[in-house]
């Protein structure tokens, strides 16, 4: 007789409030300071290795793997360079990223299961902070991999730059059309 696992699943969600909120800032604020003499090579490095580790666990929580998708695509669109971000994104985003080059945060990462918890809270934050970038980023880099590649081709080569160019562009003015929505939706309450 063989017996049947029945796997739940239920949902943990968290209300941060302002006090929660300020106290992730200083957070932040303690990790950029600490990493400001580092080179963002270093910062991106050890981003890396957080979601390299993450994803290195069979014991690692399924949440806290999909959470880390977010910072390997917030590498990723640093270092992308058909992307090119604006200099002030990349930056912001080395500053956020620079949280995960701090090896003293909330809970080691070696406590099974809660160890990555704190990374997951700030990842969550962090994907808000940077929601539109990362929109935009996905899209981009589906829309890249859809183009037409025929690089022998000499045609190609010529033509493949521009419609990246003109994909990046439009992206971006779409990524500042959501924040500007999003602005004005919180000055008016909605």
């Amino acid at each position: 007789m063989t017996a049947v696992k029945t796997v739940k699943k239920f949902k943990v969600s968290f209300e941060l409030d302002q006090s929660d909120i300020t106290y992730f800032r200083r957070l932040f604020r303690i990790a950029r300071r600490a990493a400001a003499d580092k080179k963002p090579q270093e910062i991106l490095a050890a981003a890396n290795e957080l979601v390299s580790s993450v994803r290195a666990q069979d014991s690692a929580p399924h949440f806290i793997a999909e959470a880390v998708q977010a910072i390997e695509d917030l590498t990723a669109l640093v270092v992308d360079a058909d992307y090119q971000p604006p200099k002030t994104v990349k930056k912001q985003v080395l500053g956020a990223l620079s949280y995960f080059a701090n090896p003293h945060d909330l809970i080691p990462d070696h406590v099974p299961v809660f160890g990555f918890l704190d990374d997951a809270l700030v990842i969550a934050i962090v994907e808000e902070t940077f929601k539109h970038e990362l929109w935009g980023y996905r899209k981009f880099c589906k829309q890249r991999d859809g183009l037409e590649h025929r690089p022998w081709t000499e045609v190609a080569r010529q033509r493949l730059p521009k419609r990246v160019a003109e994909m990046r562009k439009k992206i971006r003015a779409d990524i500042n059309a959501r924040r500007a929505r999003d602005k004005a939706r919180s000055r008016f309450g909605i």
